[in-house]
């Protein structure tokens, strides 16, 4: 670079250089009104004899340091180029991480799903098999309450019905017992409790 830097300074001090020599000598020729057709072609001849000397300065030195930066920046684009597509694998890896795990995530959330809704089943299936549990108590229990409730009613039934024969027998009975019945239901009574005591 510093290089560089010294050449185009060179170069830029020799052209200014043959400028002010150019100015101070043809200054005489500036300065003339009249010009014949030599001045035409002396200017035309002396025009491409300067173009030939910038162009000889320009090639013998500014070749080197020019070519030097060129390849310099050539370098420089292409270590530019080198880490862009660095960075582009980089993305492209990072990209195919990203399709892999939302590839990853989507089967996950199948799985996910299929869990849930298992689970979902079988919750639903034990609270099926609870209610039927709790509804076959509660037949079991209504079964018990009627039985006992039939139950209590036949007790009711009977008692009323034998409330209803003795009164009927209480009404009727002291009409048609005469004493030797009475007699005779006293002995066997007596004759039922000595044989039990025996």
């Amino acid at each position: 670079m510093k290089n560089i830097c010294k050449t185009m300074t060179l170069s830029l001090v020799i052209l200014a250089g043959m400028a002010v020599c150019l100015h101070l000598l043809g200054g005489e020729a500036f300065a003339e009104e009249s010009t014949g057709e030599w001045r035409k072609n002396y200017d035309m001849v002396m025009l491409w004899v300067n173009f030939g000397i910038l162009a000889f300065i320009i090639v013998k030195f500014g070749k080197n340091p020019l070519m030097g930066f060129l390849r310099m920046r050539k370098d420089e684009v292409a270590a530019e180029i080198n880490d862009l597509e660095n960075e582009k694998a980089l993305l492209s890896g990072k990209i195919e991480e990203a399709r892999q795990a939302l590839a990853d995530s989507d089967a996950r959330f199948s799985e996910l799903k299929e869990t849930i809704v298992h689970a979902g089943e079988k919750k639903r299936q034990d609270k099926i098999e609870e209610a039927e549990r709790e509804s076959k108590n509660m037949m079991t229990i209504a079964q018990q309450k009627v039985g006992g409730y039939i139950m209590a009613a036949k007790r009711a039934f009977e008692d009323k019905l034998i409330d209803a024969s003795v009164n009927l027998a209480m009404s009727r009975l002291p009409d048609q017992m005469t004493d030797e019945d009475n007699q005779r239901m006293v002995d066997q009574y007596l004759s039922t409790v000595d044989k039990e005591m025996r």
